[in-house]
Parts: C-alpha cells; structure tokens; sequence
C-alpha cells in the first residue's frame, strides 16, 4: 500500500468541514421507506450483512445527511420549502423537513418538498407528498403523479411496482398499469433489475376453518400455532413482530413481541417477549398487564413469576395466588395436579387448581409416592399412613379431622377418573369421585367383602355405565355376581353364577360396550348394562365377542351368534377366526405355515380357498391380504382382487381410504425413500405412488397427506381430494388447515408479460444475459427464454448484481475458498479467502486475516494492496479503510483523498458522498468540497463550496 503524505490534505479536510458553525444530530432516510429519526450522520449500513456484505464489497457504514449519488442526484433532507424557516426550527426534532436533491456540482437542484423520496433509477424516483407516492424526474417534476400506498423503484425494463388501494400492481413510466392483474393472494412483490427482470411474489396465507370457511390472513401475518379456547393463534408479522390472531385472522394482540412461546408444561398462557421482559396472554387472547423479568410454567395449572425480587404464584388466567419468599419457591413441591408450600412453620398449604385459597394440611404430612393423578394422597408419621385425601375439586377428606378409615388405605389407583382404595389384603375401602364423594356406603362396602372387584373401562359418553363387576371370590364363594354402579348402588343376582364383559376390545366402544356376559344354571345369554336380557340366557356356552361375533357352543355343536343372538353354522376346519361383519378367516389344517381361507357365516361360502399368508379385517366390504410372496392386495366381498398385490404393506386409513407402501427396489433404500400411495375403497388413486408420504387425520374426519417434496393434498372423511396444489404447502393447526402457497419466482419482458414463467425454484436476477437456477439436482446457468446454458459446479452459487462472473464460498480444509464460474458455466477462478462481485475484471478478496485487498480477472492479488476495508474501484477511485476511517485510493492503492471520514460511497457522475459523525458533504474525484450538511439553530443546513450557504436562504431569528 502506497501512503501519500496525508496530514496537510487532512487537516485542511478538517477545516473545511468545520467551518460554518456548530453541528448537531442528522436525520436517518433509508433508500425508499425511510424513518425520519435523529442520528448521526453515518451510520451501520443497513442494507448488506456479513457475507452479504463481502459479496458486493460494499462499505461497513453508510451516510445518512446526504444520501449516496445515484445518476447524478443525492437526496438530502432539508427544511421543508413550504413553511417558514421560524415554523421550521419550533417543529418537534426534524419533522418540519423535507427531501430534496442536490446535483453532482453540490447545487440544491430539487427543492426540499417531499417527505420521502427514493433514489433515481433508470430517471426517476419515487417521491411521497400529503400521503402519497408518485414518480419525479430528475427537475423534480412530477412523472407520474402521487396515487399510490407504496412505490418501488424502477427497473432496467423500466417498470415499477407500487402499492394501489392495498394491492401491489406493475407499471410503466407513464404510471399504466402492465401485464395481468396479480393473484388476490398476492401479499408482498419484489421486482429486481436485470432483462428480463426478476420478479419474486409472496402470498398471504390462507386458512380453513372446520366447517371450510376461508380466512385470508392480512399484514404480512403467519401463523405459526393454535392457542387458546376460542380459534386463537399465535401469528407473526414479518415487520412487527408476533401477535395473538382469532379465527378472522385479525390481530386480536397487535404484533408487538419479539416472540411468543408456549410452555411444553402448560399452553393455558402463552409467554410473550418485550424489550424488558415477558408478559402472559390469557387463554381468551387478552393480555396480563404485568411485565415479569421471567416466568415458568410448573404444572399444568400453575404459574411462578419474578417481577423486582418478588415471586408471584400465578394461576391459569395468570390471577395472583400468592407472593412467596425465595425460600418457599425453593422448598415448592410439585405433585401431579398440585403444588405444596411446606415454608410455613405451622402447616402445609396445598394450592388446588381453580380454587383462590390453599388447602391446609398438618405440618407432618408427606405426598404419597403413588401414582393418583388428579387426587392428592398425603400421609404421616414413619409408618406412612395416609391421613388426608384432596379431590380434583379441591374438597378434603381427612387432614385436620378424624377418619378412620383413611389409616387403613394402603393403595391407591386412579380408574376413569375415580380415585379406587384398597386396604393391605386387596379389600376394596371405597371408591372416591371428582368432588371427593364417597360412594360406597358401609353397607356395601361390607356386602362387597369376599368378592371380587373388577373395574370396567368406562366410555367417556357412559358416564351412568357401571364402575366394576362383581364375582364371588372362588375361596369363599357366595350366592350372585353383578355390577358395582357409576352411583355406588351394587347389584347382586343370585342367580347370576358368572359375569363378563360381552366384547371388551377397543372396536366395541361404539356398540358392545356395555353388553355383559351372563352365565346361570339354566345356561348362557347376554344382558345389558340395565340387567336387561339382549341374548336369552339358555345358550350352552357363549365366548366373548370378536368383531361383533361370538363362538357359541348349542345343543354340543359348535357355531357363532352375531349381537342379536343369530346363529350361524361353520364349516368343518382346524382354526376360525372372526374378522368382521360375519367374514372368518380360515385354517384347514395345523401345518406349521397353513395358508388363510376365508368363509362368509352369513351366506354360509367359501369365499376365498386357503392361499394367504395373513389377512386383515373385513368392513365395508373390503378385506386387505398377503399372498405368500410377503405382498398385499386388497380383495372386494366376492373375493375378487379390488388392489393388486403388489405392495410392502397395507394401512386402513378411513373407512373410505388406505395407504399401500411399494417394497423398497434396492437393499441399499432406507425406509424414507420407500413410496405409498392413497387408494379409495373402488380401488382407484387418489394420490399416485409418492416419496415418504405421511397421512394425518383431523378430528372431523379430514385426512392431511403430504410428501417430503413439499406435496400436500387435503381429502374429505368419503375419500375425496379437496385441495391439492402443487405449490401450495397444506398443514394442519389444530382442527384448522393452513394453506401456504409457496413463493415464486418468475421474469417479465418490458410489457410485464412472462417472458419466463413463475416456478417455486429459487433464482437469481439477470446480470448479462445470464441467471442462476436452484434445482433440485443442482444450480444451472440459464438464459433469458430460460433454457439451460449450463450446470453449475456442485456449490452454493449466487450472481451478485453488476458481477461479471457468479461465485461460490465453500470450504477448503476448514479455510473459505471463493470459486468464479464464467458466463458459460466454465470454472475461471479459484482463491483462498471471501472474494466480492467481478466488476471490470476485479474483486475485492477478504484474506484469512480479516483484511482487504484486490484480485484480478485471473485471480492474481495485487501487490502491497493491503486495508480494512475495501472496494472495487468506480470512475478511477475505490473506497477504502485504515484503523477506523474510510478515504479513497487510485488503481495503485495509493490515497487520493485521506482516511478522515466514518463513512463513504462509490464515486458516481464524478462525485461521492462522505461523512464523519457530525455532518456529510459531497466531494469531487480531488476531494474538494461541493456540499455540505451542517444542523444549525434546531434545522439542516446546506452549504456549497466556498462555505456559501445554499438552504435555508435565511436562519430562524432566534438563530445566535
């Protein structure tokens, strides 16, 4: 690196900045959209980050009084030329400012009258006024008037997007709307540079309530998860942050947490994140007003909150229950539904969900170590014996009064909700219900003596089904067997000798439930949960029901009865098997390996000689089977093959649908890429053979497929496909369906027509001719009508904007190689290091070191080139970095303009814009100062050269 005396150039600089009065605070205006806010006059560029950044070789910071030069204009902010300078100076920090443009000779060229602008491109700039947005030439005419919300700016095909009445639209210079209107779903459009130019389309997502209703979400939002009772969502908006939506996809909770999270302990409060702490969101979607420094969900019914050294015990709807001291949290227990509090010297406060006021207990009292779910069991003294009993309901049994009875309990086990207690023999004690009733009275808790108990799974819609069987106990047998009732009544019948469930397996919920076995001197029957008889009770022998039929042994002949008491004869054979509405599977003989019949007791045939090697069950007159082969296929009710066999398995997804799995072609597959497909009960595809597909079913019967691809097809509870969209992602939230439409990226001619169609693949902006194409092979070289040039080399492969060659950053024994791929897709240049966009056959290389310097065309660094930080060279002169201050070098790397600014531009129309803390000024390629940007008095301040003040034409009066 080649250092010019600097000190005489740099004190000079100095001079001239400082001359023409005190300094002050600067105004921040990013390119389009920019907020108005004091700042100083550089500051961290807001555009590019990290890689990013050496990608494009742009400089660490940027100006912020006076915008970079864009074809011959920077933006500058100004007080507003439609308002007294007086009015100005009294306006709250810079909102009595306007934009303007200064031109490359540092002349206030557009007044300042907008109160935002961005920078020209390709001659024009989106400007805003009362509200509005429009185009302005570079006189500062209006092009096309101020209509719009929103305006982008123009690009190489000279086209635009903007933002009318709420919807993103496509223009010309003339302000005509271009090209076919843009899908309704539309949220966000990016229009790049390039020709053809690069247009990227976001859509909003959408939902589908139970009943099919469609939400469109608004403002950006994604949702992310349910939450709450009422169709709450927690949703993001990629500007603002996370809120709480409702089922309109409305912000009930505006986006304005840095996140929202649900504990995996309890997701009755969701947890948000503000800049100085967390607050909790309700169930209802209304906000706890208290922000706390943290809070941790502890069970699923309560809540701990630290808020300025104080601990609060919160409840689910995020209610103060109690403050605690540090030692109480610490001592806190945790036991199933409850939480103990042993700090006090006296007692042990039990907090019970939904009750304001702890539970006390004596001091002495321990949780049992047994399982009892939503009941609380606690005991005392060494020999553990239980002194106290909570119910879910919060009611004591015990603590501080006498019962007796309680000593005796020396197990405990939940049973459908209902707390069973037996004493150290296995005798029953009682049997206690949510609200801590007992329902056995003495009477029958002695009755009970001598039997046997047999607890029932009771449906979650039979709450009045009985609790238990009743049998005599074989050791000391007495007269009857029965029910023990939901209400703690027994019934006995003396001439019941035997009672059992009528088909206790999961598939009999829905009708068999609650018919029970009955077994008597005169014979066997059925009865139901009344002790009315369903079957007469004269059968020989009934066993219990399978797939609604039973073996049913009459007059010494075996046969089956269906749930009406039919019976059906049966064929001669070694092994039978029910497999459903009267089918039975088959073995003739008991040959190790005997193949499967099947036989239809209700038409008395044979349906299907012994050849399988397994079958399934039988509904809807469809049965899946294996053939000896290890196959399966799927046989209709006459036996005939409806499903080929010619799949690795079989999978009943629905009563109207299975999933059927191809075999693996190679040893070498894995499970992932074996591939299923979705047939319907008339044999026919509803989603063709596909990779890893996963089926999900909602509780109303829908049915959610998707793909490792990216794949995702909704079907109705009878089969039906309802939604299937290539590019649209269908996920399940909760008992809602979201439908996220992928983004696109497509290329449009100058009349906004599709030159290249939108595709889901990620690509690249055209820069000479050439873009990059992701797919999912690999990254290829395409031109404008998007035919394939080439394939890139294995990497991630972008195209900068301006580059004359793509690059790729991999990795080279640990240490970042950049490789450069030519126009044709050929390899031209491999270098240790992070090497920036080619431009004019040069980059700038960023060595292992951290610093900067260039490459050439060919790769080959430049001697003693050597900075902080570094740019390509525009109109002669790059930027570049020692220590922490930016100046300008020559193709020599020696400084033309000296390191004395915190921030800079590329030079552009012969001028570049540089800044130190206090101000920015416009300087030419010999670093003579055009413009200026001073704050004097409470406004900017525009001086030319020669320190002549350009704006305002005069000083507020109260200026000194």
């Amino acid at each position: 690196m080649n250092l010019i005396n600097s000190r005489p150039i740099a004190r000079a600089v100095r001079q001239m900045l400082t001359a023409g009065g005190a300094l002050g605070l600067m105004a921040l205006a990013l390119p389009v959209l920019a907020a108005e806010t004091d700042a100083s006059c550089f500051a961290p560029d807001a555009t590019a980050e990290g890689t990013q950044r050496a990608e494009l070789a742009l400089p660490a910071t940027q100006n912020i009084c006076i915008r970079a030069v864009h074809e011959g204009r920077a933006a500058v902010l100004l007080p507003d030329a439609q308002q007294a300078i007086d009015d100005v100076a009294l306006t709250k920090g810079l909102s009595g400012h306007r934009w303007g443009f200064l031109d490359n000779l540092g002349q206030l060229v557009i007044k300042p009258i907008f109160e935002q602008v961005g920078d020209f491109h390709y001659g024009l700039a989106a400007a805003k006024q009362k509200g509005k947005w429009g185009y302005i030439d570079s006189t500062g005419n209006w092009a096309i008037q101020p209509a719009f919300d929103k305006a982008g700016t123009f690009t190489q095909v000279e086209l635009a997007v903007v933002i009318n009445a709420g919807k993103p639209e496509i223009i010309n210079r003339k302000g005509q709307t271009v090209g076919k209107p843009l899908d309704e779903l539309v949220d966000d459009v990016q229009l790049g540079d390039g020709n053809p130019a690069r247009l990227a389309l976001d859509y909003k997502t959408v939902l589908l309530s139970p009943d099919d209703q469609r939400h469109v979400a608004s403002d950006k939002m994604e949702v992310r998860q349910p939450f709450g009772q009422s169709d709450l969502f927690i949703a993001r908006d990629s500007d603002r942050g996370f809120g709480i939506a409702d089922q309109n996809l409305a912000w009930r909770i505006n986006p304005q947490f840095s996140d929202i999270t649900l504990s995996d302990v309890n997701s009755t409060l969701a947890m948000a994140k503000t800049p100085t702490g967390v607050q909790l969101i309700r169930a209802d979607g209304s906000l706890v007003e208290q922000v706390y420094q943290s809070v941790k969900a502890l069970n699923s019914h309560f809540w701990l909150a630290k808020a300025a050294e104080k601990n609060s015990l919160l409840d689910n709807s995020g209610n103060l229950l109690a403050s605690l001291s540090d030692e109480a949290v610490a001592g806190l227990t945790i036991q199933g539904d409850f939480l103990l509090d042993n700090s006090a010297k006296e007692n042990l406060a039990v907090y019970v969900p939904g009750k304001k006021q702890p539970v006390v207990l004596p001091k002495e009292s321990t949780p049992s170590d047994q399982p009892t779910g939503p009941f609380l069991l606690t005991t005392h003294g060494e020999q553990n014996k239980v002194n106290a009993i909570i119910s879910p309901d919060g009611n004591l049994i015990g603590g501080g009064q006498a019962v007796n009875w309680l000593a005796q309990v020396n197990n405990a086990e939940v049973i459908n909700g209902r707390l069973w207690l037996h004493d150290d023999r296995g005798q029953l004690i009682n049997i206690v219900d949510h609200a801590g009733k007992m329902l056995l009275s003495a009477k029958n808790v002695s009755l009970l003596n001598d039997y046997r108990i047999q607890p029932l799974n009771q449906p979650k819609s039979e709450s009045s089904a009985p609790l238990a069987l009743v049998r005599p106990d074989p050791d000391e047998p007495k007269p009857g067997t029965g029910f023990i009732r939901a209400d703690g009544s027994v019934q006995l019948e003396s001439k019941w000798q035997d009672i059992q469930a009528a088909d206790s397996s999961e598939s009999a919920q829905g009708g068999m439930a609650q018919q029970f076995i009955v077994k008597t001197a005169q014979g066997t029957g059925v009865i139901d949960a009344q002790g009315k008889t369903i079957i007469p009770l004269t059968e020989d022998n009934i066993a219990p029901y399978v797939n609604g039929y039973a073996f049913d042994y009459q007059e010494g002949k075996l046969t089956v009865i269906d749930a009406s008491g039919k019976h059906f004869a049966l064929p001669n054979v070694f092994e039978l098997q029910s497999m459903g509405n009267g089918w039975f599977r088959f073995r003739e003989t008991a040959a190790e390996g005997a193949a499967w019949g099947i036989y239809d007791v209700v038409s008395q045939k044979v349906i299907a000689e012994p050849a399988y090697q397994s079958v399934g069950t039988y509904a809807n007159g469809l049965a899946d089977v294996q053939l000896p082969n290890g196959l399966w296929g799927i046989i209709d009710a006459t036996g005939k093959a409806r499903v080929a066999a010619d799949y690795a398995s079989v999978r009943r997804i629905n009563n109207a649908l299975w999933q059927l799995s191809l075999p693996l072609k190679t040893a070498e597959q894995t499970p992932s890429s074996m591939q299923s497909a979705i047939i319907g009960n008339d044999g026919k595809e509803r989603i063709a053979p596909t990779t890893d597909l996963s089926v999900n079913q909602f509780n109303d019967g829908r049915i959610l497929a998707s793909s490792a691809e990216g794949q995702s097809w909704l079907l109705n509870a009878q089969g039906d496909i309802e939604l299937h969209e290539q590019q649209t992602k269908i996920t399940a939230v909760g008992d809602w369906v979201k439908l996220s439409r992928q983004p696109q990226i497509g290329y449009l001619n100058s009349q906004g027509i599709w030159q290249i169609q939108p595709q889901i693949l990620p690509s690249s902006a055209f820069v000479n001719s050439r873009a990059l194409r992701i797919q999912p092979q690999g990254t290829e070289l395409i031109d404008e009508k998007g035919a394939r040039v080439a394939a890139m080399p294995e990497g991630n492969w972008v195209l900068p904007e301006n580059s004359d060659m793509s690059l790729s950053y991999d990795s080279d024994d640990g240490k970042p190689t950049t490789r450069y791929v030519d126009s044709t897709g050929k390899l031209a240049i491999t270098v240790s290091g992070i090497g920036s966009r080619m431009q004019g056959g040069q980059a700038v290389l960023t060595k292992s070191d951290g610093s900067k310097t260039w490459i050439d065309a060919q790769g080959h660094p430049a001697p003693s080139v050597n900075f902080a930080d570094l740019g390509v060279i525009s109109e002669g002169l790059a930027f570049a970095k020692v220590g922490e201050d930016y100046g300008f070098v020559n193709a020599q790397g020696s400084f033309v303009i000296p390191p004395v600014f915190k921030a800079v531009s590329a030079f552009n129309s012969g001028v570049t814009i540089v800044s130190t803390r206090k101000m920015s000024m416009m300087v030419d390629a010999t670093g003579k100062p055009l413009a200026r940007v001073d704050r004097e008095c409470g406004v900017q301040v525009l001086y030319g050269s020669g320190n002549v003040r350009q704006w305002p034409q005069s000083l507020p009066v109260k200026c000194p």
